[in-house]
Order: structure tokens, then C-alpha cells, then sequence
């Protein structure tokens, strides 16, 4: 009996070892995709955030349980969330799959605007302006779009969130040049370009020159 005992825990040992570095591989891997698919978006790589996006998505939470991933959830939220918002407006001849993606964004702006609620709003608030910005975008009801976009970023500006001041000019520079309205757009894109300087992403800033010198 006691040696059968013996196999039947190590084994147990065994199976959970295994499920242990395959939810770390799981993580791995997710983390690979956020991080292309946030990249992705920094660059403006449409076709790229879409295939890293789907991947992400594909493995969505599974191993979460097994070990703590270094790049924070919000974080993760935030991102995959505009990326969703973004590929669904761009696709939206395809009503289908343009929904799914609206939807994804939507799950990601739900999540945020609870961590708003209940843990911090100083922390989270600009996020979700940001969050519903770009779903009024998709939803094409600019007016309220407009007011979500400033919304985010002189929420970002007045809780010291540089980076992402930096992001919300920049996605209402978009905002303003997809809706016909250039010359607004180029207010947005000037502060981005200042904000992002500001915060050290020279290269990041220089991308956006196109937007302002009509090229």
C-alpha cells in the first residue's frame, strides 16, 4: 500500500509542476502578444495589432491562476481595449466581425471603469475617458466623442499621467483628421508631438510631423 501511496503523490507532484509551467508559458506568451499589439499601436501597424490582438485574445486568461504576469493588468486592459476599438472602426465593413471587436473593446472599458469605481479613481479615471472616447468614436457620436477626448486628457495632464496625455492628444488628432476636420487635428497632433518630446519618446514624437507639416 505505502509505496502505491508514494507513486500516487509524486504524481500528483508531477501533474502540477507540469500545469505550473504551462501556466507560466500560457502568461509568457500572452504578454508576447500585449506587448506587440501595444507596440502595434504606438506605430500605427493596423494589419500588425490586428494578428497580435486575435492572439492575445485566443488565449485570453487562461493560466492567471498560476503566476503573476510583470506587466500589470489595467495596463493590459487599456491597450488591448483602444487596440479593439481601433481594428473595429477600421473594419467596419465587415459588420461582423467589426462588432466582435467593439465588443472586446466595450469588456475592456467595463473593466477599467470598475477599477475607477472601486480601487482608484486618481489612478484610472483618465483611462476611462480615454476608454469611452474612442467607443463614441466607433459608435459615431462625435459630439460626445469630443468631450471624452478632452476629458482624458486634461484628466491625464492634472493627475501628472505624461505618457498618456501624450496618447490621448494623439488619438484625437485621429479622431479630428478620420472626421474630416484636419485643421483641428493639427492642435492635437502639435500637443502629442510636445507631450511625447517631453516624455522622452523622441521617435515617437518625430512619427507624428506628418500630421503637422501636411505630408
Amino acid at each position: 500500500g505505502a509505496p502505491q501511496q508514494d507513486h500516487d503523490i509524486n504524481t500528483s507532484d508531477e501533474a502540477r509542476n507540469e500545469d505550473d509551467i504551462t501556466g507560466k508559458h500560457v502568461l509568457h506568451l500572452r504578454a508576447v502578444f500585449f506587448i506587440r499589439l501595444s507596440q502595434a499601436l504606438i506605430f500605427r501597424e493596423l494589419d500588425e495589432a490586428r494578428d497580435a490582438a486575435k492572439e492575445y485574445f485566443s488565449i485570453g486568461e487562461v493560466g492567471c491562476k498560476f503566476a503573476v504576469t510583470t506587466i500589470p493588468s489595467f495596463f493590459m486592459k487599456l491597450y488591448s481595449g483602444l487596440v479593439s476599438f481601433w481594428i473595429g472602426r477600421e473594419i467596419n465593413d465587415k459588420k461582423k466581425e467589426s462588432m466582435k471587436w467593439l465588443a472586446r473593446g466595450v469588456a475592456c472599458k467595463d473593466e477599467i471603469e470598475k477599477l475607477a469605481a472601486s480601487a482608484s479613481k486618481w489612478n484610472f479615471q483618465n483611462k476611462v475617458y480615454l476608454l469611452q472616447a474612442e467607443e463614441q468614436f466607433c459608435r459615431m457620436n462625435f459630439e460626445e466623442a469630443e468631450k471624452l477626448y478632452d476629458a482624458a486628457i486634461l484628466t491625464s495632464k492634472a493627475h501628472k499621467f505624461l505618457n498618456e496625455e501624450a496618447l490621448a492628444n494623439e488619438l484625437a488628432g485621429h479622431f479630428y483628421l478620420e472626421t474630416g476636420r484636419r485643421d483641428r487635428s493639427v492642435h492635437y497632433f502639435s500637443q502629442a508631438f510636445e507631450k511625447y518630446n517631453e516624455w522622452g519618446a523622441a521617435a515617437k514624437a518625430n512619427m507624428l510631423t506628418k500630421y503637422l507639416d501636411g505630408r
